[in-house]
Parts: C-alpha cells; structure tokens; sequence
C-alpha cells in the first residue's frame, strides 16, 4: 500500500516528541498494574487453585493488565484520524498519490507498535516489585511470541474497529462519547481482571465471546505454565485463532470502509 511506511513512520514520530503523551501511556499501566494488582491481592488467599495456579495476585492478572493496554491504546487510534481531519492534515493526505487505506492503516501499525513498547516495560516493571510477575514454571520464546501475538491481535482488533469508526465522524467528542461508553464494559465483561469462579454466571458467560478475554487468557497460561500440556495448548490455539480470524476480518473490512468512504 503506497505511502504506508512514511505514515506509519510520520504517525510514531508524534508520539515520541510528545514528552507528555509518550510518559502519560508508558506510565498509566504501571498504575494498572501495581495499584489495582495490590489492592486485590487478597484474592490469592483463596488458594492458587482459583488463579489457575498462579502464584501471586500480580501474576494472575498480568495477561489482563497487557491486554488492557492493547484496549486502551486502540480505542484511541481513531481519535488522531479526526484531528487530522480538523486541522487540514488529511486533506493534503488525500491529495497525495497514496491509497486513502495507507492512511488509517498507518495510524493501526502505529499504534500496535507502541503497544508492544509499553508491554516490555509492563513486563520488566513486573518483574521487580515486591510480590510481582513470577515464572514459576518458567518461560520460553515461544511463550513469548505467544505473549506478543495475542496483543498485537488485540490491538489490530479494537484499532481497526475505532479507526473505522471514525472515518466519517468530524467531532472529537462523538468518538470520546463512543469510547467512554464501549471501554468499561468491554474490561469488566472480560476475565482480564477476575477469575470466571468469582465472576456472577451470567457475566462470566458473557465474558466467554468477549476478545478481550481470549487474549488474557492466552497471556496468562503462558505465563503461569511456561510450557504448554496438549490441553492448556488447544486452548491457547482456539484462542488465538478466534483473535486472528476476527483481526483478518475487520482489517478486510476497514481496508474497504477506508478506500471508499475517508474524505475530508
């Protein structure tokens, strides 16, 4: 797709010259993690049996913190597409010899890449506070590329959903409506932060076809399991591959929406 580098490029360069904007995302799940993973911690005395085996509270909720992020840093990636859009950016975009889905895929990748650059941090952060992440079973590279493939699927998810999204909206405040509504739910129906035991049965029902669950869950049985038996396995790839289908289709579909629709 012409022009895709250069955007995505243009797109990563706002992030990291803006001091601010670049400390506020690399800190905010830090807060997620130490403050929310301390002030529940209580639910490890409950026995490793109800975290899945986890040894600690921090442990347990790290895939759900790392897929937070992803959520988080995607519902927003629409939010850039409508001030360019304001302040006359994307006009001279759409003049260019570039293919008009360069423009909204730039602004996906981006935010996918920074993603993973917060999730190293969350992770190395993890490692060092008191009671954190602990490998009990240990932790392989292919854990890892596990690990980093169910955020980057999530994100690429709920980015493309947002972006697409905000192809036609020219008011900011609409898409902060939108997001405000949709982020809560989409966290709390999900077993980011809860095991499914302590979970009422309705919502933990729910939460079984929500994405956002499917990518906790695969973060965290690596992370409590390290190497994988044939059932934790099938489970991990169920799961992955419900992200990615469903990853495939909405880039499919943002890719049309863009094309046809993204004017100024």
């Amino acid at each position: 797709m012409s022009g895709l580098g250069p955007l995505t490029s243009r797109e990563l360069k706002k992030w990291y010259r803006n001091p601010i904007s670049l400390f506020t995302g690399l800190i905010q799940p830090l807060f997620w993690l130490v403050l929310f993973g301390s002030a529940f911690s209580k639910i490890s005395d409950f026995g490793p049996a109800i975290l899945d085996g986890a040894p600690n509270y921090i442990t347990y909720i790290l895939g759900g913190v790392l897929t937070i992020i992803g959520l988080f840093t995607a519902l927003f990636s629409g939010v850039n597409l409508i001030f360019d859009r304001r302040l006359g950016v994307l006009g001279r975009f759409l003049i260019a010899p570039i293919r008009r889905s360069s423009i909204v895929f730039a602004k996906i990748f981006s935010s996918s890449f920074r993603i993973l650059i917060n999730a190293a941090i969350l992770i190395a952060a993890a490692l060092i506070i008191p009671n954190g992440l602990k490998f009990v079973h240990g932790f392989t590279v292919l854990d890892a590329l596990i690990l980093v493939t169910a955020v980057i699927l999530t994100s690429l998810i709920f980015s493309s959903i947002f972006t697409t999204i905000a192809v036609r909206i020219t008011r900011p405040d609409t898409i902060f409506g939108i997001i405000n509504l949709v982020n809560l739910p989409l966290l709390f129906v999900s077993y980011a932060m809860f095991p499914p035991d302590l979970m009422a049965g309705w919502l933990s029902d729910m939460a079984k076809y929500n994405p956002v669950s499917w990518s906790a869950e695969t973060i965290r049985t690596v992370i409590i399991n390290g190497s994988l038996s044939a059932s934790q396995a099938y489970h991990v790839s169920v799961w992955l591959g419900g992200l990615a289908a469903l990853a495939a289709f909405l880039l499919t579909l943002t890719y049309f929406v863009s094309e046809k629709e993204i004017r100024e």
